[in-house]
């Protein structure tokens, strides 16, 4: 057990600030909408405020396949090849997108030298699972299949997400990785993932369900919008509850203290690392969910940036040619 480290003070006053300023959950299709629009918004507003933004990496969206689309993030670069992370964005499935995580994005990009395929995979509960699940593979394939036509290399190529786009690369690896299926991944970087149903009750889910950003009872709300009707114990579901590990690639899981997700998270690495995958785990003693991605903790915490670097050398290592 990791030892509980007393919160930062002035992440518990912005916590505090959030919380007072936080709506409902969301009660109707209107207010969902409302909710994605704000989000956007306010990732948009911080970025002005995130020191190194705007960068010289180079952004465009892209068509991926059918009606699915994303973002494209280029590092300037020599001619060389470059390494390629296909990303998924986290917010319960049901509210963020490629615009709430662009700021991420593009500090990644430019600290770790990757090119990063961001996807706007379809969301809940418009389209609840397997709908999301289906889009990270199929933009895996679809980058492992296009990187040289932007300088991408095949051979290094990475997947990766945070929160509910952490659970979506950690189910897509393993159906890539169990069924030896080419494109082979690299590297699989999950940020405070999710990895098991509400139902196996963490001892997190009721240390950190309330007043730490993410609360217990939304994080239940997102999985009645994502998974309805689906047994908690289907490993495409919770992939904590999987049973035998395919051969994957080294992975990154990063956790943070006063996160719902975190024993979760932690629970999961140990599980690679007893199947024999090399793991390392980033686990933030005094700082909550979403910490090293979310706009607004990452213009104001010096542990974000602290993350940032580690998570970056840690792809640039494992990616290395």
């Amino acid at each position: 057990m990791l030892e509980r480290k007393p919160i930062d003070r002035a992440l518990r006053s912005f916590l505090d600030a959030q919380a007072a300023a936080a709506g409902p959950v969301p009660a109707t299709d209107e207010e969902l909408v409302s909710a994605r629009r704000a989000l956007i918004v306010r990732a948009l507003e911080s970025r002005s405020a995130i020191p190194g933004l705007p960068n010289k990496v180079e952004a465009r969206d892209i068509a991926i396949s059918g009606i699915l689309s994303g973002r494209l993030y280029t590092p300037v670069r020599s001619s060389e090849t470059l390494p390629v992370l296909v990303y998924l964005h986290g917010g319960g499935w049901v509210a963020g997108s490629v615009a709430t995580h662009d700021p991420f994005c593009r500090l990644l990009s430019e600290a770790a030298g990757v090119i990063i395929v961001s996807v706007e995979y379809r969301r809940a509960p418009e389209h609840p699972h397997p709908a999301g699940l289906e889009d990270a593979l199929a933009g895996v394939r679809w980058a492992a299949d296009n990187a040289p036509q932007w300088g991408g290399d095949t051979a290094r190529l990475a997947l990766g997400g945070d929160s509910s786009g952490g659970h979506l690369a950690a189910v897509a690896a393993n159906r890539l990785c169990a069924t030896w299926e080419t494109p082979a991944l690299r590297a699989l970087l999950l940020l405070y993932p999710v990895t098991d149903h509400p139902s196996a009750n963490h001892p997190s889910y009721s240390e950190n369900a309330t007043g730490y950003g993410l609360e217990a009872k939304l994080m239940r709300w997102f999985w009645e919008q994502y998974a309805p009707g689906t047994s908690p114990d289907d490993p495409d579901v919770s992939p904590l509850r999987l049973h035998k590990v395919p051969r994957l690639p080294p992975a990154l899981v990063a956790t943070s203290e006063y996160d719902v997700l975190r024993d979760e998270g932690i629970a999961y690495g140990e599980k690679l690392a007893e199947a024999g995958i090399a793991v390392t785990h980033v686990h933030a003693p005094d700082m909550h969910h979403n910490f090293p991605v979310h706009p607004a903790t990452v213009a104001r915490f010096p542990q974000c940036d602290s993350a940032l670097t580690q998570i970056a050398g840690w792809l640039r290592a494992t990616l290395a040619t």
